[in-house]
């Protein structure tokens, strides 16, 4: 009997300990940005174009996630891999943003299409929704985040379109 209690207080105090140490080290690692393996603070990569903050998102790119989450994902997932969904009780099958074909498209077109939208498949105009350099965000955040595109030598979308559509190349 006694070897039992004492059987049953070890492992009970063992249990204990794992899961005070685990919610440390979480804090730990939550707080100080470290990594648990190692013990020492990741430094950003010289391949990422832009260092990330907490998140795993990069500073500079949090607006264009924001509106992304906000406006997009919805249809094209979180992803961008769109595919099959339902959106307001209608079957409809987003543009994969990811894929080789839309990797090529331009910035122009991009933002055509946001700022015109396609009625017949089910892409609403948004904009009313967004001003132009929002959408240049989420546009900066597709190329980014989603595709894996280095933007830095590409050119920005012109400011001169800021009052009407880019012309349809």
């Amino acid at each position: 009997m006694t070897k039992l209690f004492v059987l049953i207080t070890a492992v009970v105090g063992f249990a204990i300990a794992i899961s005070c140490s685990n919610a440390s080290t979480a804090n730990v690692a939550n707080t100080a940005n470290v990594n648990v393996t190692t013990g020492k603070t990741p430094v950003p990569s010289a391949t990422s174009p832009v260092p990330s903050n907490a998140t795993g998102q990069s500073d500079d790119l949090a607006k264009g996630h924001d509106l992304y989450v906000k406006n997009c994902a919805n249809c094209h997932k979180e992803s961008g891999e769109g595919g099959p969904t339902v959106v307001d009780g209608r079957k409809m099958k987003p543009d994969n943003l990811t894929d080789d074909r839309r990797k090529k498209l331009s910035d122009d077109k991009y933002m055509k299409t946001m700022i015109e939208g396609i009625e017949d498949e089910g892409m609403p105009s948004f904009k009313d929704k967004m001003s132009e350099a929002e959408m240049r965000e989420v546009v900066r955040y597709i190329r980014v985040a989603l595709q894996k595109q280095d933007t830095s030598s590409s050119p920005a979308v012109s400011s001169s379109n800021a009052s009407a559509p880019p012309s349809n190349k």
